[in-house]
């Protein structure tokens, strides 16, 4: 079996108020041109995994659903034998994203909401395909425990009776929507938001395990067979730009995979951020000089301590797509007082995301009109799923 594993598309999602639709059309044209490319070399592909959040939030915009719509519409026209298999994650709302999915399991599109049909098996090219989708404390309702980790050990439980029973020594890979990390101690496991991390030695013994939830690719053990493709864009200034799609080759060995390629995403707008005073991105030499990021989306840092008003407008003649503009300040983050807040914060115990916060609020306070409010609460968000991807990429090493 041969297929391609990309997660968290995000479909709908904005930067900055920006919509990402034609980014998100190139990343969806050069999957169905990969698809298209190895069919004429006579290796097609068998199938393509999106494990968990294909969209951006539960009820997505319009477009969203269009854009969705029109690609799985060409897949199913131009490559009628491929398999799509899709899990809902954190973000999408199931009940919609698995609308008709009775109907198009007939045109080889797999849409997973339902925890209860974990263990159903679809069998493409002989290996057994399993899809869990991200798992709510409701999934299993007669379960006590209800952790991520308990509810994601029943979920495979589930699929390991299922497969010895109905499947017995064949290939098996199994698609999921969660923050897995290394070996916990038994006892404790790290917690990002509601996301709690799960022990990856649950998805031991199968073949491939496509994961989907963290936006960087990652590869997880040392039997090369438990996968993060990571998102297919930059979602954010801090996330990593090195982006790809993971090519993998299944055969007999049902242990692990025979081969696993990374693929690397072609970016329409790639994410750029530059530090440096406002008179380097201002001017003729400038324009010259930063010519190469006039596509690109761009973040300024300004080291200066003075400011001209709106000089983000003044940026837009050598950056037409600047998204960004923030003030670097100085580490002390304005003398004594900012200390011994800081210190306070850590003795009464705050998570690491709340002592985030109260950093951010210090260094933008209200009169600080460079960066809105919305743009604060962003980053507040994303330094919670950085915390997840350090922990997780910690584990590894």
């Amino acid at each position: 079996m041969r297929f391609l594993h990309s997660g968290d598309w995000h479909l709908g999602k904005t930067l900055y108020d920006v919509s990402l639709e034609e980014d998100q059309k190139q990343f969806m044209e050069q999957v169905h041109e990969i698809f298209g490319d190895a069919k004429r070399e006579g290796k097609p592909y068998d199938a393509l995994i999106i494990p968990g959040d294909i969209y951006d939030r539960n009820v997505p915009p319009a477009k969203a659903v269009s854009l969705l719509d029109d690609f799985l519409g060409r897949m199913s026209r131009d490559f009628p034998e491929a398999h799509v298999f899709i899990l809902s994650g954190n973000h999408d709302g199931p009940a919609r994203l698995g609308f008709a999915s009775s109907f198009l399991e007939k045109s080889n599109i797999h849409i997973a909401t339902d925890a209860a049909k974990t263990g159903d098996a679809v069998m493409v090219s002989g290996v057994a395909v399993y899809q869990i989708p991200f798992l709510l404390q409701t999934s299993f309702p007669d379960e006590e425990t209800r952790t991520q980790q308990r509810l994601f050990e029943r979920a495979t439980e589930i699929i390991r009776k299922s497969h010895a029973e109905k499947h017995p020594g064949t290939p098996a890979i199994v698609c999921a929507h969660a923050t897995v990390y290394g070996k916990s101690d038994g006892e404790h496991f790290l917690s990002v938001g509601t996301a709690s991390s799960i022990d990856r030695e649950l998805f031991s013994g199968f073949t491939y395990t496509a994961l989907g939830h963290i936006h960087k690719y990652q590869q997880l053990g040392e039997n090369g067979n438990i996968f993060y493709s990571g998102s297919p864009l930059a979602y954010s200034f801090d996330d990593n730009t090195d982006k790809c799609f993971l090519s993998v080759e299944i055969g007999t060995d049902t242990e692990k995979p025979d081969s696993v390629e990374r693929i690397p995403v072609r970016t329409l707008h790639p994410l750029i951020r530059l530090s440096g005073k406002f008179s380097d991105f201002i001017g003729e030499d400038a324009h010259k000089k930063w010519a190469q990021y006039r596509d690109c989306y761009v973040e300024i840092k300004c080291t200066d301590s003075t400011l001209s008003e709106n000089p983000k407008r003044a940026l837009l003649e050598t950056f037409p797509r600047i998204l960004s503009f923030v003030r670097e300040r100085s580490a002390s983050g304005g003398g004594s007082d900012f200390e011994e807040r800081r210190k306070l914060a850590m003795k009464q115990g705050d998570s690491e995301v709340g002592l985030f916060r109260k950093f951010v609020r210090d260094m933008h306070p209200e009169d600080d009109h460079t960066v809105s409010a919305e743009q604060l609460e962003e980053e507040i968000a994303l330094f919670a799923e950085a915390i997840g991807e350090m922990r997780n990429g910690g584990a590894e090493k």
